[in-house]
């Protein structure tokens, strides 16, 4: 019996010390910091969340920014253009450059500006509304936010802790705190988790994280009743099983997978793009 009531006294000492340590620095670090802002041609501001930043050859990093398609959408455009070997109008893709802002804190949580980098949107769906983008620059983003283990994409269930961060309203980055509420809900055929930590426009791109700063998911849409009464504590999120299998799709699974390297990657799907080019001209 006294051994247990150690165990235990450890256990709830070693929950509340985690717990302090997430509303302090390491909270910051988790869930504010990876946070940034992303705006794409005059008026469309939203949400980014940085997932990964790695030396990608010989001291120039790659850093890679995870937000909503709807909020770069501007930024690309499909027209018919003359392909004169073919002798026939193509569907010729064209993307524009989107800006980031990696937000910049004194006394931790005071934001007192913003670097702005230029980035390039590397892939995107309309469908499953993301698209990744990659910054324009060689140095290190040193916040990146904490994705899970492959295998423990589906660990979080309803009443589980969930804080939704992102850039409300085009403000710098705001956490709130809620539950999940729903899990696997239907959505233009596409399945969606929600929770009940408010989010309102300019989140989207932004994070869901566990309440140990996991990132589980991109907050995406808020329920609403007609045209304007919204209900920010309904909010869905794209859950992170989803972000996972896109980029694996896209080749870009070294984002999570460490085993595997970007070099490794890119040449697989330049390959793919390649293949699909030819047989398009045929």
């Amino acid at each position: 019996m006294k051994r247990f009531m150690l165990v235990l006294s450890i256990f709830l000492m070693l929950s509340s010390l985690s717990y302090a340590s997430l509303s302090g620095k390491s909270g910051h670090e988790r869930m504010i910091y990876p946070i940034v802002r992303v705006s794409a041609g005059q008026y469309a501001v939203g949400s980014g969340t940085v997932i990964y930043s790695k030396d990608s050859a010989g001291g120039k990093f790659s850093t890679y920014i995870l937000t909503n398609h709807h909020v770069i959408a501007s930024e690309i455009s499909i027209s018919d253009v003359w392909d004169s070997a073919l002798k026939k109008d193509v569907k010729t893709e064209r993307r524009g450059v989107v800006h980031v802002e990696i937000f910049k804190y004194r006394d931790l949580s005071t934001p007192v500006g913003t670097m702005k980098i230029e980035a390039d949107i590397v892939a995107y769906t309309e469908r499953e509304d993301m698209a990744l983008l990659k910054l324009r620059f060689d140095d290190p983003v040193f916040h990146v936010a904490k994705l899970p283990a492959r295998d423990k994409v589906r660990e979080y269930r309803v009443l589980d802790e969930a804080i939704a961060a992102g850039c409300s309203l085009g403000w710098p980055p705001l956490v709130s705190k809620g539950q999940i509420s729903r899990i696997g809900l239907q959505s233009d055929s596409l399945p969606y988790d929600m929770s009940s930590a408010q989010i309102i426009f300019g989140n989207s791109g932004g994070a869901m994280f566990t309440g140990d700063g996991v990132f589980i998911g991109i907050p995406s849409k808020v329920a609403a009743m007609g045209w304007t009464a919204v209900v920010p504590h309904m909010g869905l999120f794209i859950p992170v099983h989803r972000v996972f299998d896109w980029l694996t799709s896209e080749h870009y699974n070294f984002v999570v997978d460490p085993e595997l390297t970007e070099a490794g990657c890119i040449e697989e799907r330049e390959k793919e793009i390649a293949e699909k080019k030819a047989r398009d001209r045929k």
